[in-house]
């Protein structure tokens, strides 16, 4: 049997100079298919320039897509105008990616499922989901309660999952679970942009995992073109840091700027945290202001 490739494609997070080279280096290796895990916006600038390569893959190449996270946010938001995103710290970062949306993406998001089920005459069949097969948001951490009962669960003998910006290969009772990274924020080799090539035979599913160097300064650039770090303060600059470093320290700098408001306060109520909080924040994690 011929070897079957599939390009793995994950949390690109607006960042469409990662995707780019991700792009680049895969079709080089000829792949037979695309596979896109979601969250295809936030966090980086010029979210429309990640949706246009996109729907250009969509056009040239054979695709499979589901949403992430990071759609279901924009869904949800336009469901419930009541929600408050402002610009700053804590929100701002979604506002300012919600506003660059066009009606097609919203459509694109709604046509996604979370999840999907790979089956190709031949092949063993497996899964593959955002977070897990049943919540976009799911966090499938390594040796998790949650995700050994998903894997002892499992209907297959394989499940890719994103979200998580690491790369992994890991085995349950017999299981694979494959992390293939991300392409926008990832984590790890010095913030390299990250893909997984898949190679299919008869023996079952094997992982190939690439770590690639690219422009990061000309994304960093973005940030300041794009108005976006005016608009998303202290978040973009913890971005951009996990960026430069592979260092993500984004939800423990959430988590550290709500402590300190309700320290101080009594009370926090996100998205309403004061910035002075998060400029505390950035200087306990060396983070430059």
């Amino acid at each position: 049997m011929i070897d079957y490739k599939i390009a793995v494609i994950g949390d690109i997070h607006s960042n469409y100079v990662g995707l780019e080279r991700c792009i680049e280096h895969a079709l080089k290796q000829n792949p037979d298919e695309f596979l896109f895990l979601g969250d295809y916006i936030s966090d980086c600038p010029y979210p429309q320039k990640t949706m246009k390569i996109v729907y250009e893959m969509d056009r040239d190449y054979k695709c499979r897509f589901i949403r992430g996270n990071r759609e279901d946010y924009m869904l949800n938001h336009r469901k419930n105008p009541e929600e408050r995103w402002t610009y700053s710290s804590a929100s701002g970062n979604l506002l300012y990616t919600y506003e660059n949306l066009t009606e097609r993406d919203f459509q694109f998001f709604e046509s996604l499922a979370i999840n999907g089920y790979y089956e190709r005459e031949g092949y063993q069949p497996f899964r593959y989901c955002h977070g897990s097969l049943v919540r976009s948001n799911e966090i499938l951490e390594p040796n998790g309660e949650n995700t050994i009962q998903i894997m002892k669960g499992l209907d297959v003998n394989l499940l890719i999952s994103g979200h998580v910006h690491f790369q992994e290969e890991k085995v349950y009772d017999g299981k694979k679970i494959l992390h293939p990274g991300s392409v926008g924020v990832p984590w790890y080799f010095d913030g390299r942009t990250q893909y997984m090539m898949l190679h299919g035979s008869k023996r079952g599913w094997e992982a190939e995992f690439f770590q690639l160097d690219y422009d990061v300064e000309k994304l960093v650039k973005d940030f300041e073109t794009s108005g976006l770090n005016e608009k998303s303060l202290a978040w973009s600059k913890i971005t951009i840091h996990t960026l430069r470093t592979g260092i993500d320290h984004n939800l423990a700098c959430l988590t550290r700027a709500k402590e300190l408001c309700k320290e101080a306060e009594g009370s926090v109520n996100w998205p309403d945290i004061p910035e002075k909080y998060w400029q505390q924040t950035l200087r306990e994690f060396g983070i430059a202001d």
